[in-house]
């Protein structure tokens, strides 16, 4: 046993609260990896992980460094946990092999904290320092997306490497820690390599860590949970954790708070059954929740997903939704490319030009050969392919680029050969099978051939397993989520390297996917217009608390969707047109305007011209993230504000205010801006107007008059002050 007072003393050393919120400035610390004699620290100015090597590697501290308004420099951290686990060969193996002596794991008592090491853990060996690596190739700035942050990201690497102790697989393992330049956040995951050994990794978890209440979730032991008010009030939910974490992955793994209670053993004369009786101590797990199965050899490695553990330091629903959100904006920057696209319900050519006419006329960016329109990406037929690429030449002539649906996965079993359907499940295609192969050359060469530039891929890998035992590239049951989730993965970074823009209704937005559905009912779309566009504008405010604008699509029927007849189709209804159109477009994300041709009167491409150049005027705005300000209830105004504090440009924030009523509304809009980084006054202006000056409350608020006739939408742009 060693105790570490000397080594927490000086790792401990108290930095100056921060003065620059990370939300509001950007944060130019560089992000560092440094020696403390017996440890390291990873660290940016605004988090930092503490390990130490001896007698067994491991973490002792997670500190967070806010601002004195969130409480300043804060330790986060509770007990000691292994830094990974592997099962192997039936038996379960520690990675790193600190323990603390202490089991009293209420919380951290520093003068007394001594540790040992588990001599049957992996073992650690070395370190290495290293730059971010971007997983695709992408450009900044492609397709009118953000060009404030850097790609690959700015930060550093550290990779730390374990070996096996007596009678474990002779494998390798490698914990690879990550934090960037300007978030509080600590990217983690795991490699496996053989050094000799072939064994199968049955199971894995990444992250293990051992934090206090507030940051971790409430396992209350005699307490009251936080918000509580007793029996017979209504229920509440348990408190925001500021600890967020989460995987970068659609399928198979998840970050989940545990309880350490179990784990504590309190030496009580009179008591041997005694634990922590009233403490709260809740610990993360980033795990597989099945598998991962997959097998490491001399010739197959395993890399697993990656756990992002963003350290918020507030309760604040905005404030925490935020923070998610620039995690989004840094590592998966691609989601912000914004493009302007219409799924067209015609493939033939004389549909196409038709539709490419209108769209060129009115501002669309984007053609999209929409589901059922009889578009073909898996032909072989050649007459067909070349008459796609003149289509395309005609729509790029044009300023247009052109996309196609395609079910790639899921009910693919029945249009698939056999030798690809999925073992067990045989209503799709096995996405570790040869059918991705043939998907995969099917795709590229249409997209080469043709000049094709953007998929969208219903259906993609769902989750679901395969037990084939002869299937390409996984082995048995036991592997095939892993390796399907893999292949997936890999498609969507190959088709990012061939600059493509995908939409793909699931999860995969850090392996290059960039549009999910938002939170939708297919079904709402058949609503009668005014319900359908009342309905979607609630789930859309409600859908911007989980991604950015860009990251996902709804859905506006010109012509008929699933049902609903006449009543739910726009064409033809103007005003009902021109809502949709302010709606989606002022919230910043995309609806799939779907019909045959965008509009069927001089009135349609009036107000399509409208709000498509009041988009393209604001759309560095537009794309931003919003603050939430009141949620439609269809009674009276509601609205959110994209804010934009790291704008190059004077423009910072843009409110959507909405009167859905039958009645005007003359009323003072208080307007949240301390997100857009203004202070003291700002520059205001309605729906276009002459701007005027505005003071800034003490509150970080502005007040504006609006007067607003029935039924009608505004918006209100805030400049920095000249």
């Amino acid at each position: 046993m060693k105790r570490l007072a000397l080594l927490l003393a000086a790792a401990a050393c108290v930095q100056a609260d921060r003065k620059d919120d990370w939300l509001v400035s950007m944060v130019k610390d560089p992000a560092y990896v440094s020696n403390t004699g017996n440890g390291l620290v990873i660290g940016n100015g605004l988090v930092s992980r503490r390990f130490v090597t001896s007698p067994a590697f491991g973490t002792v501290d997670l500190v967070l460094n806010a601002t004195s308004k969130y409480g300043g420099e804060q330790s986060l951290f509770r007990s000691v946990h292994p830094e990974a686990t592997v099962w192997m060969n039936e038996k379960e193996y520690k990675v790193g092999g600190l323990e603390q002596v202490e089991t009293f794991l209420a919380y951290c008592n520093r003068t007394s904290l001594s540790f040992k090491a588990d001599p049957n853990a992996f073992r650690y060996v070395n370190h290495t320092v290293s730059a971010p690596k971007a997983p695709f190739p992408w450009t900044p700035g492609t397709r009118f997306s953000s060009t404030v942050y850097s790609w690959p990201p700015k930060g550093v690497t550290l990779s730390v490497v374990f070996h096996p102790p007596a009678g474990a697989p002779n494998v390798e393992i490698t914990l690879h820690y990550q934090v960037l330049q300007g978030i509080p956040l600590i990217e983690k995951w795991m490699t496996i390599r053989s050094l000799g050994d072939t064994v199968q990794v049955q199971a894995a978890a990444v992250e293990f860590l051992g934090v206090m209440p507030r940051w971790g979730y409430y396992f209350t032991r005699g307490s009251f949970v936080p918000g509580a008010d007793g029996e017979g009030s209504v229920q509440q939910g348990n408190p925001l954790s500021l600890l967020h974490a989460k995987t970068d992955q659609a399928h198979s793994s998840a970050c989940t708070w545990q309880d350490d209670y179990p784990n504590s053993v309190d030496n009580i004369p009179g008591c041997s059954s005694c634990k922590d009786e009233g403490a709260v101590e809740p610990y993360l797990n980033c795990s597989y929740s099945r598998g991962p199965g997959a097998v490491v050899s001399p010739t197959e490695t395993f890399e697993s997903f990656k756990a992002f553990i963003l350290v918020t330091d507030s309760e604040e629903i905005e404030r925490h939704t935020l923070s998610r959100h620039r995690v989004t904006q840094m590592l998966a920057p691609h989601t912000t490319e914004n493009p302007i696209f219409f799924h067209c319900t015609k493939s033939d050519p004389a549909g196409f030009k038709a539709a490419v006419d209108q769209m060129a006329e009115v501002g669309f960016e984007m053609f999209i050969f929409s589901f059922g329109s009889g578009f073909q990406l898996e032909s072989n037929d050649e007459k067909y392919i070349e008459q796609v690429k003149g289509l395309v030449q005609y729509a790029k002539a044009k300023g247009i680029e052109v996309g196609g649906y395609d079910l790639i996965c899921l009910d693919r079993g029945g249009s698939v050969e056999k030798q690809y359907q999925a073992v067990g499940n045989t209503g799709d295609a096995c996405f570790a099978s040869g059918w991705y192969d043939e998907l995969f050359g099917k795709a590229t060469s249409f997209i080469n051939t043709t000049g094709l530039s953007m998929l969208e891929t219903d259906g993609p890998y769902g989750g679901e397993t395969c037990a084939s035992t002869s299937h390409a590239h996984h082995h048995n049951l036991d592997d095939s989520v892993y390796q399907q989730t893999m292949f997936q993965n890999a498609f969507y970074k190959e088709m990012r390297k061939l600059g493509v823009y995908v939409n793909q209704p699931d999860n995969y937005f850090f392996q290059g996917g960039s549009r999910a559905v938002l939170g939708y009912d297919e079904q709402q779309f058949s609503l009668p217009r005014w319900r359908d566009l009342s309905v979607s504008r609630m789930g859309l405010y409600d859908d911007l608390y989980i991604h950015l604008p860009t990251q996902g699509w709804m859905f506006l029927p010109i012509t008929e969707y699933h049902a609903g007849g006449t009543s739910a189709e726009f064409q033809g209804h103007v005003l009902e047109y021109e809502w949709g159109l302010a709606q989606y477009l002022g919230a910043g994300t995309a609806a799939c305007y779907r019909g045959n041709v965008p509009y069927t009167s001089d009135a349609m491409k009036a107000v399509l011209q409208k709000w498509i150049g009041m988009y393209k005027t604001h759309r560095n705005t537009l794309i931003q993230p919003v603050v939430h300000i009141r949620r439609p209830s269809m009674q009276s105004w509601d609205g959110f504000l994209h804010v934009n504090p790291y704008s190059e440009t004077a423009e910072v924030g843009l409110a959507m205010i909405f009167n859905p009523t039958e009645t005007s509304l003359m009323t003072t809009v208080n307007i949240p801006v301390y997100y857009t980084g203004l202070s003291t006054t700002t520059l205001v202006s309605i729906d276009g107007q002459q701007a005027a000056s505005h003071t800034v409350n003490r509150d970080y608020s502005v007040d504006v008059v609006l007067n607003m006739p029935p039924r009608t939408v505004h918006y209100v742009v805030f400049n920095k002050p000249n």
